[in-house]
């Protein structure tokens, strides 16, 4: 039995790696036993073949936590454009920096709160208790940030940022539902990619994706689709957002694919960290701005500090919801569903976001061609949704069959 050596003795993400390592991955993540430690530093071992994910539906109650994060991801994913379109900063990249910087302080604290929490437990030194759990604040510090994670996270940063900037940018230049709509289509290049890899993939997953196109085709081709100012270039918007589309698919299979045992607060300011460092590189490349780096309320990538009500507004609103609360619910959920379903859930957003966008005054009501293409959508989604708990719970099944054929083969021997 495996040992799992994260701080906090959850791996939410090792599950989804059956998208892409199929039923060998499936296998191992199946016979590794989870080890948990109670407030009486007692030892458990928990034996269920797919303990290591709480799938939503074996149980209500895990299926309704599971759906609690996966709402609260969507929603809050949904109004990450408006939200920072509607920030009082005069530029888009600095909004972005906005963000950025104050995700990086708020995790900063969490860390360290979490650090000082970890100095102060009283673990038992015994050999059934997990090697972080032996280390000393200092050594534990050290260990999660090791070369190999900071690699790890700077992938993931480079993805998320080509993801979110390819969001916020299709936002100013397109509807906010088109935008959304092609953000959301992560889920497709996952199909994909997992087609090229030769893995299983369900029919109706197929036919779901095939559906939910045709409804892209309907909403984008909407003549009477407008932005209530003049700044508007639908091609643009649409194609910044699909490329963010194609890296937010591969943040999602790499973040699943690397194995990572540092806390999920460590790690979460590590890639608001990274994100902002290219941030730093890229933006003062594409935007002519003198005031860049200077604390001005409107031009200034430190102007959020620069008035209390301006820092209460980033970092008590802005950051929380668009930034920290939309990652964590994103590994939260992966406890839950495994990352296909995750993906198809994803493709609901653009709902959220065209009435996010409307109420901030950003977007005019769009024509009937895009409520047709919603109602295609809707489509595509149930379908897609039914392929993948179908093939969740195919291999589920297959795994329990080669399980029992196993013990019935060790038996006569």
């Amino acid at each position: 039995m495996s040992l799992n050596r994260s701080y906090n003795l959850q791996e939410p993400l090792q599950q989804a790696e059956l998208l892409l390592n199929g039923s060998d991955a499936f296998e191992i993540s199946a016979s590794s036993g989870r080890m948990e430690v109670n407030e009486g530093s007692e030892v458990s071992s928990e034996k269920d073949s797919t303990e290591n994910v709480k799938l939503a539906f074996r149980s209500k109650k895990d299926f309704v936590i599971g759906a609690f994060w996966l709402g609260v991801l969507i929603v809050s994913s949904a109004t990450i454009g408006p939200i920072m379109l509607a920030m009082p900063a005069k530029s888009t990249y600095v909004s972005i920096l906005w963000r950025s910087q104050s995700s990086c302080l708020f995790m900063a604290i969490w860390s360290a709160i979490s650090y000082f929490k970890y100095s102060r437990q009283r673990v038992p030194q015994s050999y059934e208790a997990s090697e972080s759990r032996r280390l000393s604040t200092w050594e534990k510090m050290k260990k999660d940030s090791s070369p190999k994670n900071l690699v790890s996270f700077s992938f993931m940063s480079f993805f998320l940022f080509v993801w979110v900037f390819g969001l916020i940018l299709g936002c100013k230049f397109t509807l906010t539902a088109h935008a959304d709509v092609l953000y959301c289509n992560n889920g497709l290049f996952i199909l994909l990619i997992a087609i090229l890899t030769c893995q299983y993939v369900h029919k109706y997953e197929i036919i779901g994706y095939v559906v939910y196109g045709v409804g892209i085709l309907v909403m984008i081709s909407d003549p009477n689709a407008t932005k209530t100012n003049n700044d508007m270039d639908k091609s643009l918007g649409n194609f910044l957002a699909l490329t963010g589309a194609l890296c937010g698919a591969l943040y999602g299979i790499v973040s699943n694919k690397m194995k990572r045992d540092s806390p999920q607060e460590v790690c979460m300011f590590y890639l608001f960290l990274g994100h902002f460092i290219i941030q730093l590189i890229f933006f003062p490349q594409v935007e002519d701005n003198s005031l860049l780096f200077s604390f001005d309320p409107e031009y200034g990538m430190f102007g959020w500090l620069s008035d209390f009500w301006l820092f209460l507004l980033v970092f008590g609103f802005m950051c929380p919801w668009t930034s920290v609360l939309t990652n964590y619910s994103l590994l939260q959920s992966y406890k839950y569903w495994t990352l296909d379903i995750v993906a198809v859930s994803y493709l609901t957003e653009p709902y959220f976001a065209q009435i996010a966008a409307v109420l901030f005054g950003q977007d005019e009501i769009p024509g009937s061609q895009t409520f047709i293409g919603i109602i295609i959508l809707s489509i595509g989604i149930i379908l897609s949704i039914h392929g993948s708990k179908c093939k969740t719970l195919h291999r589920i099944n297959s795994q329990s069959n080669d399980s029992e054929q196993s013990a019935i083969e060790l038996a006569s021997n």
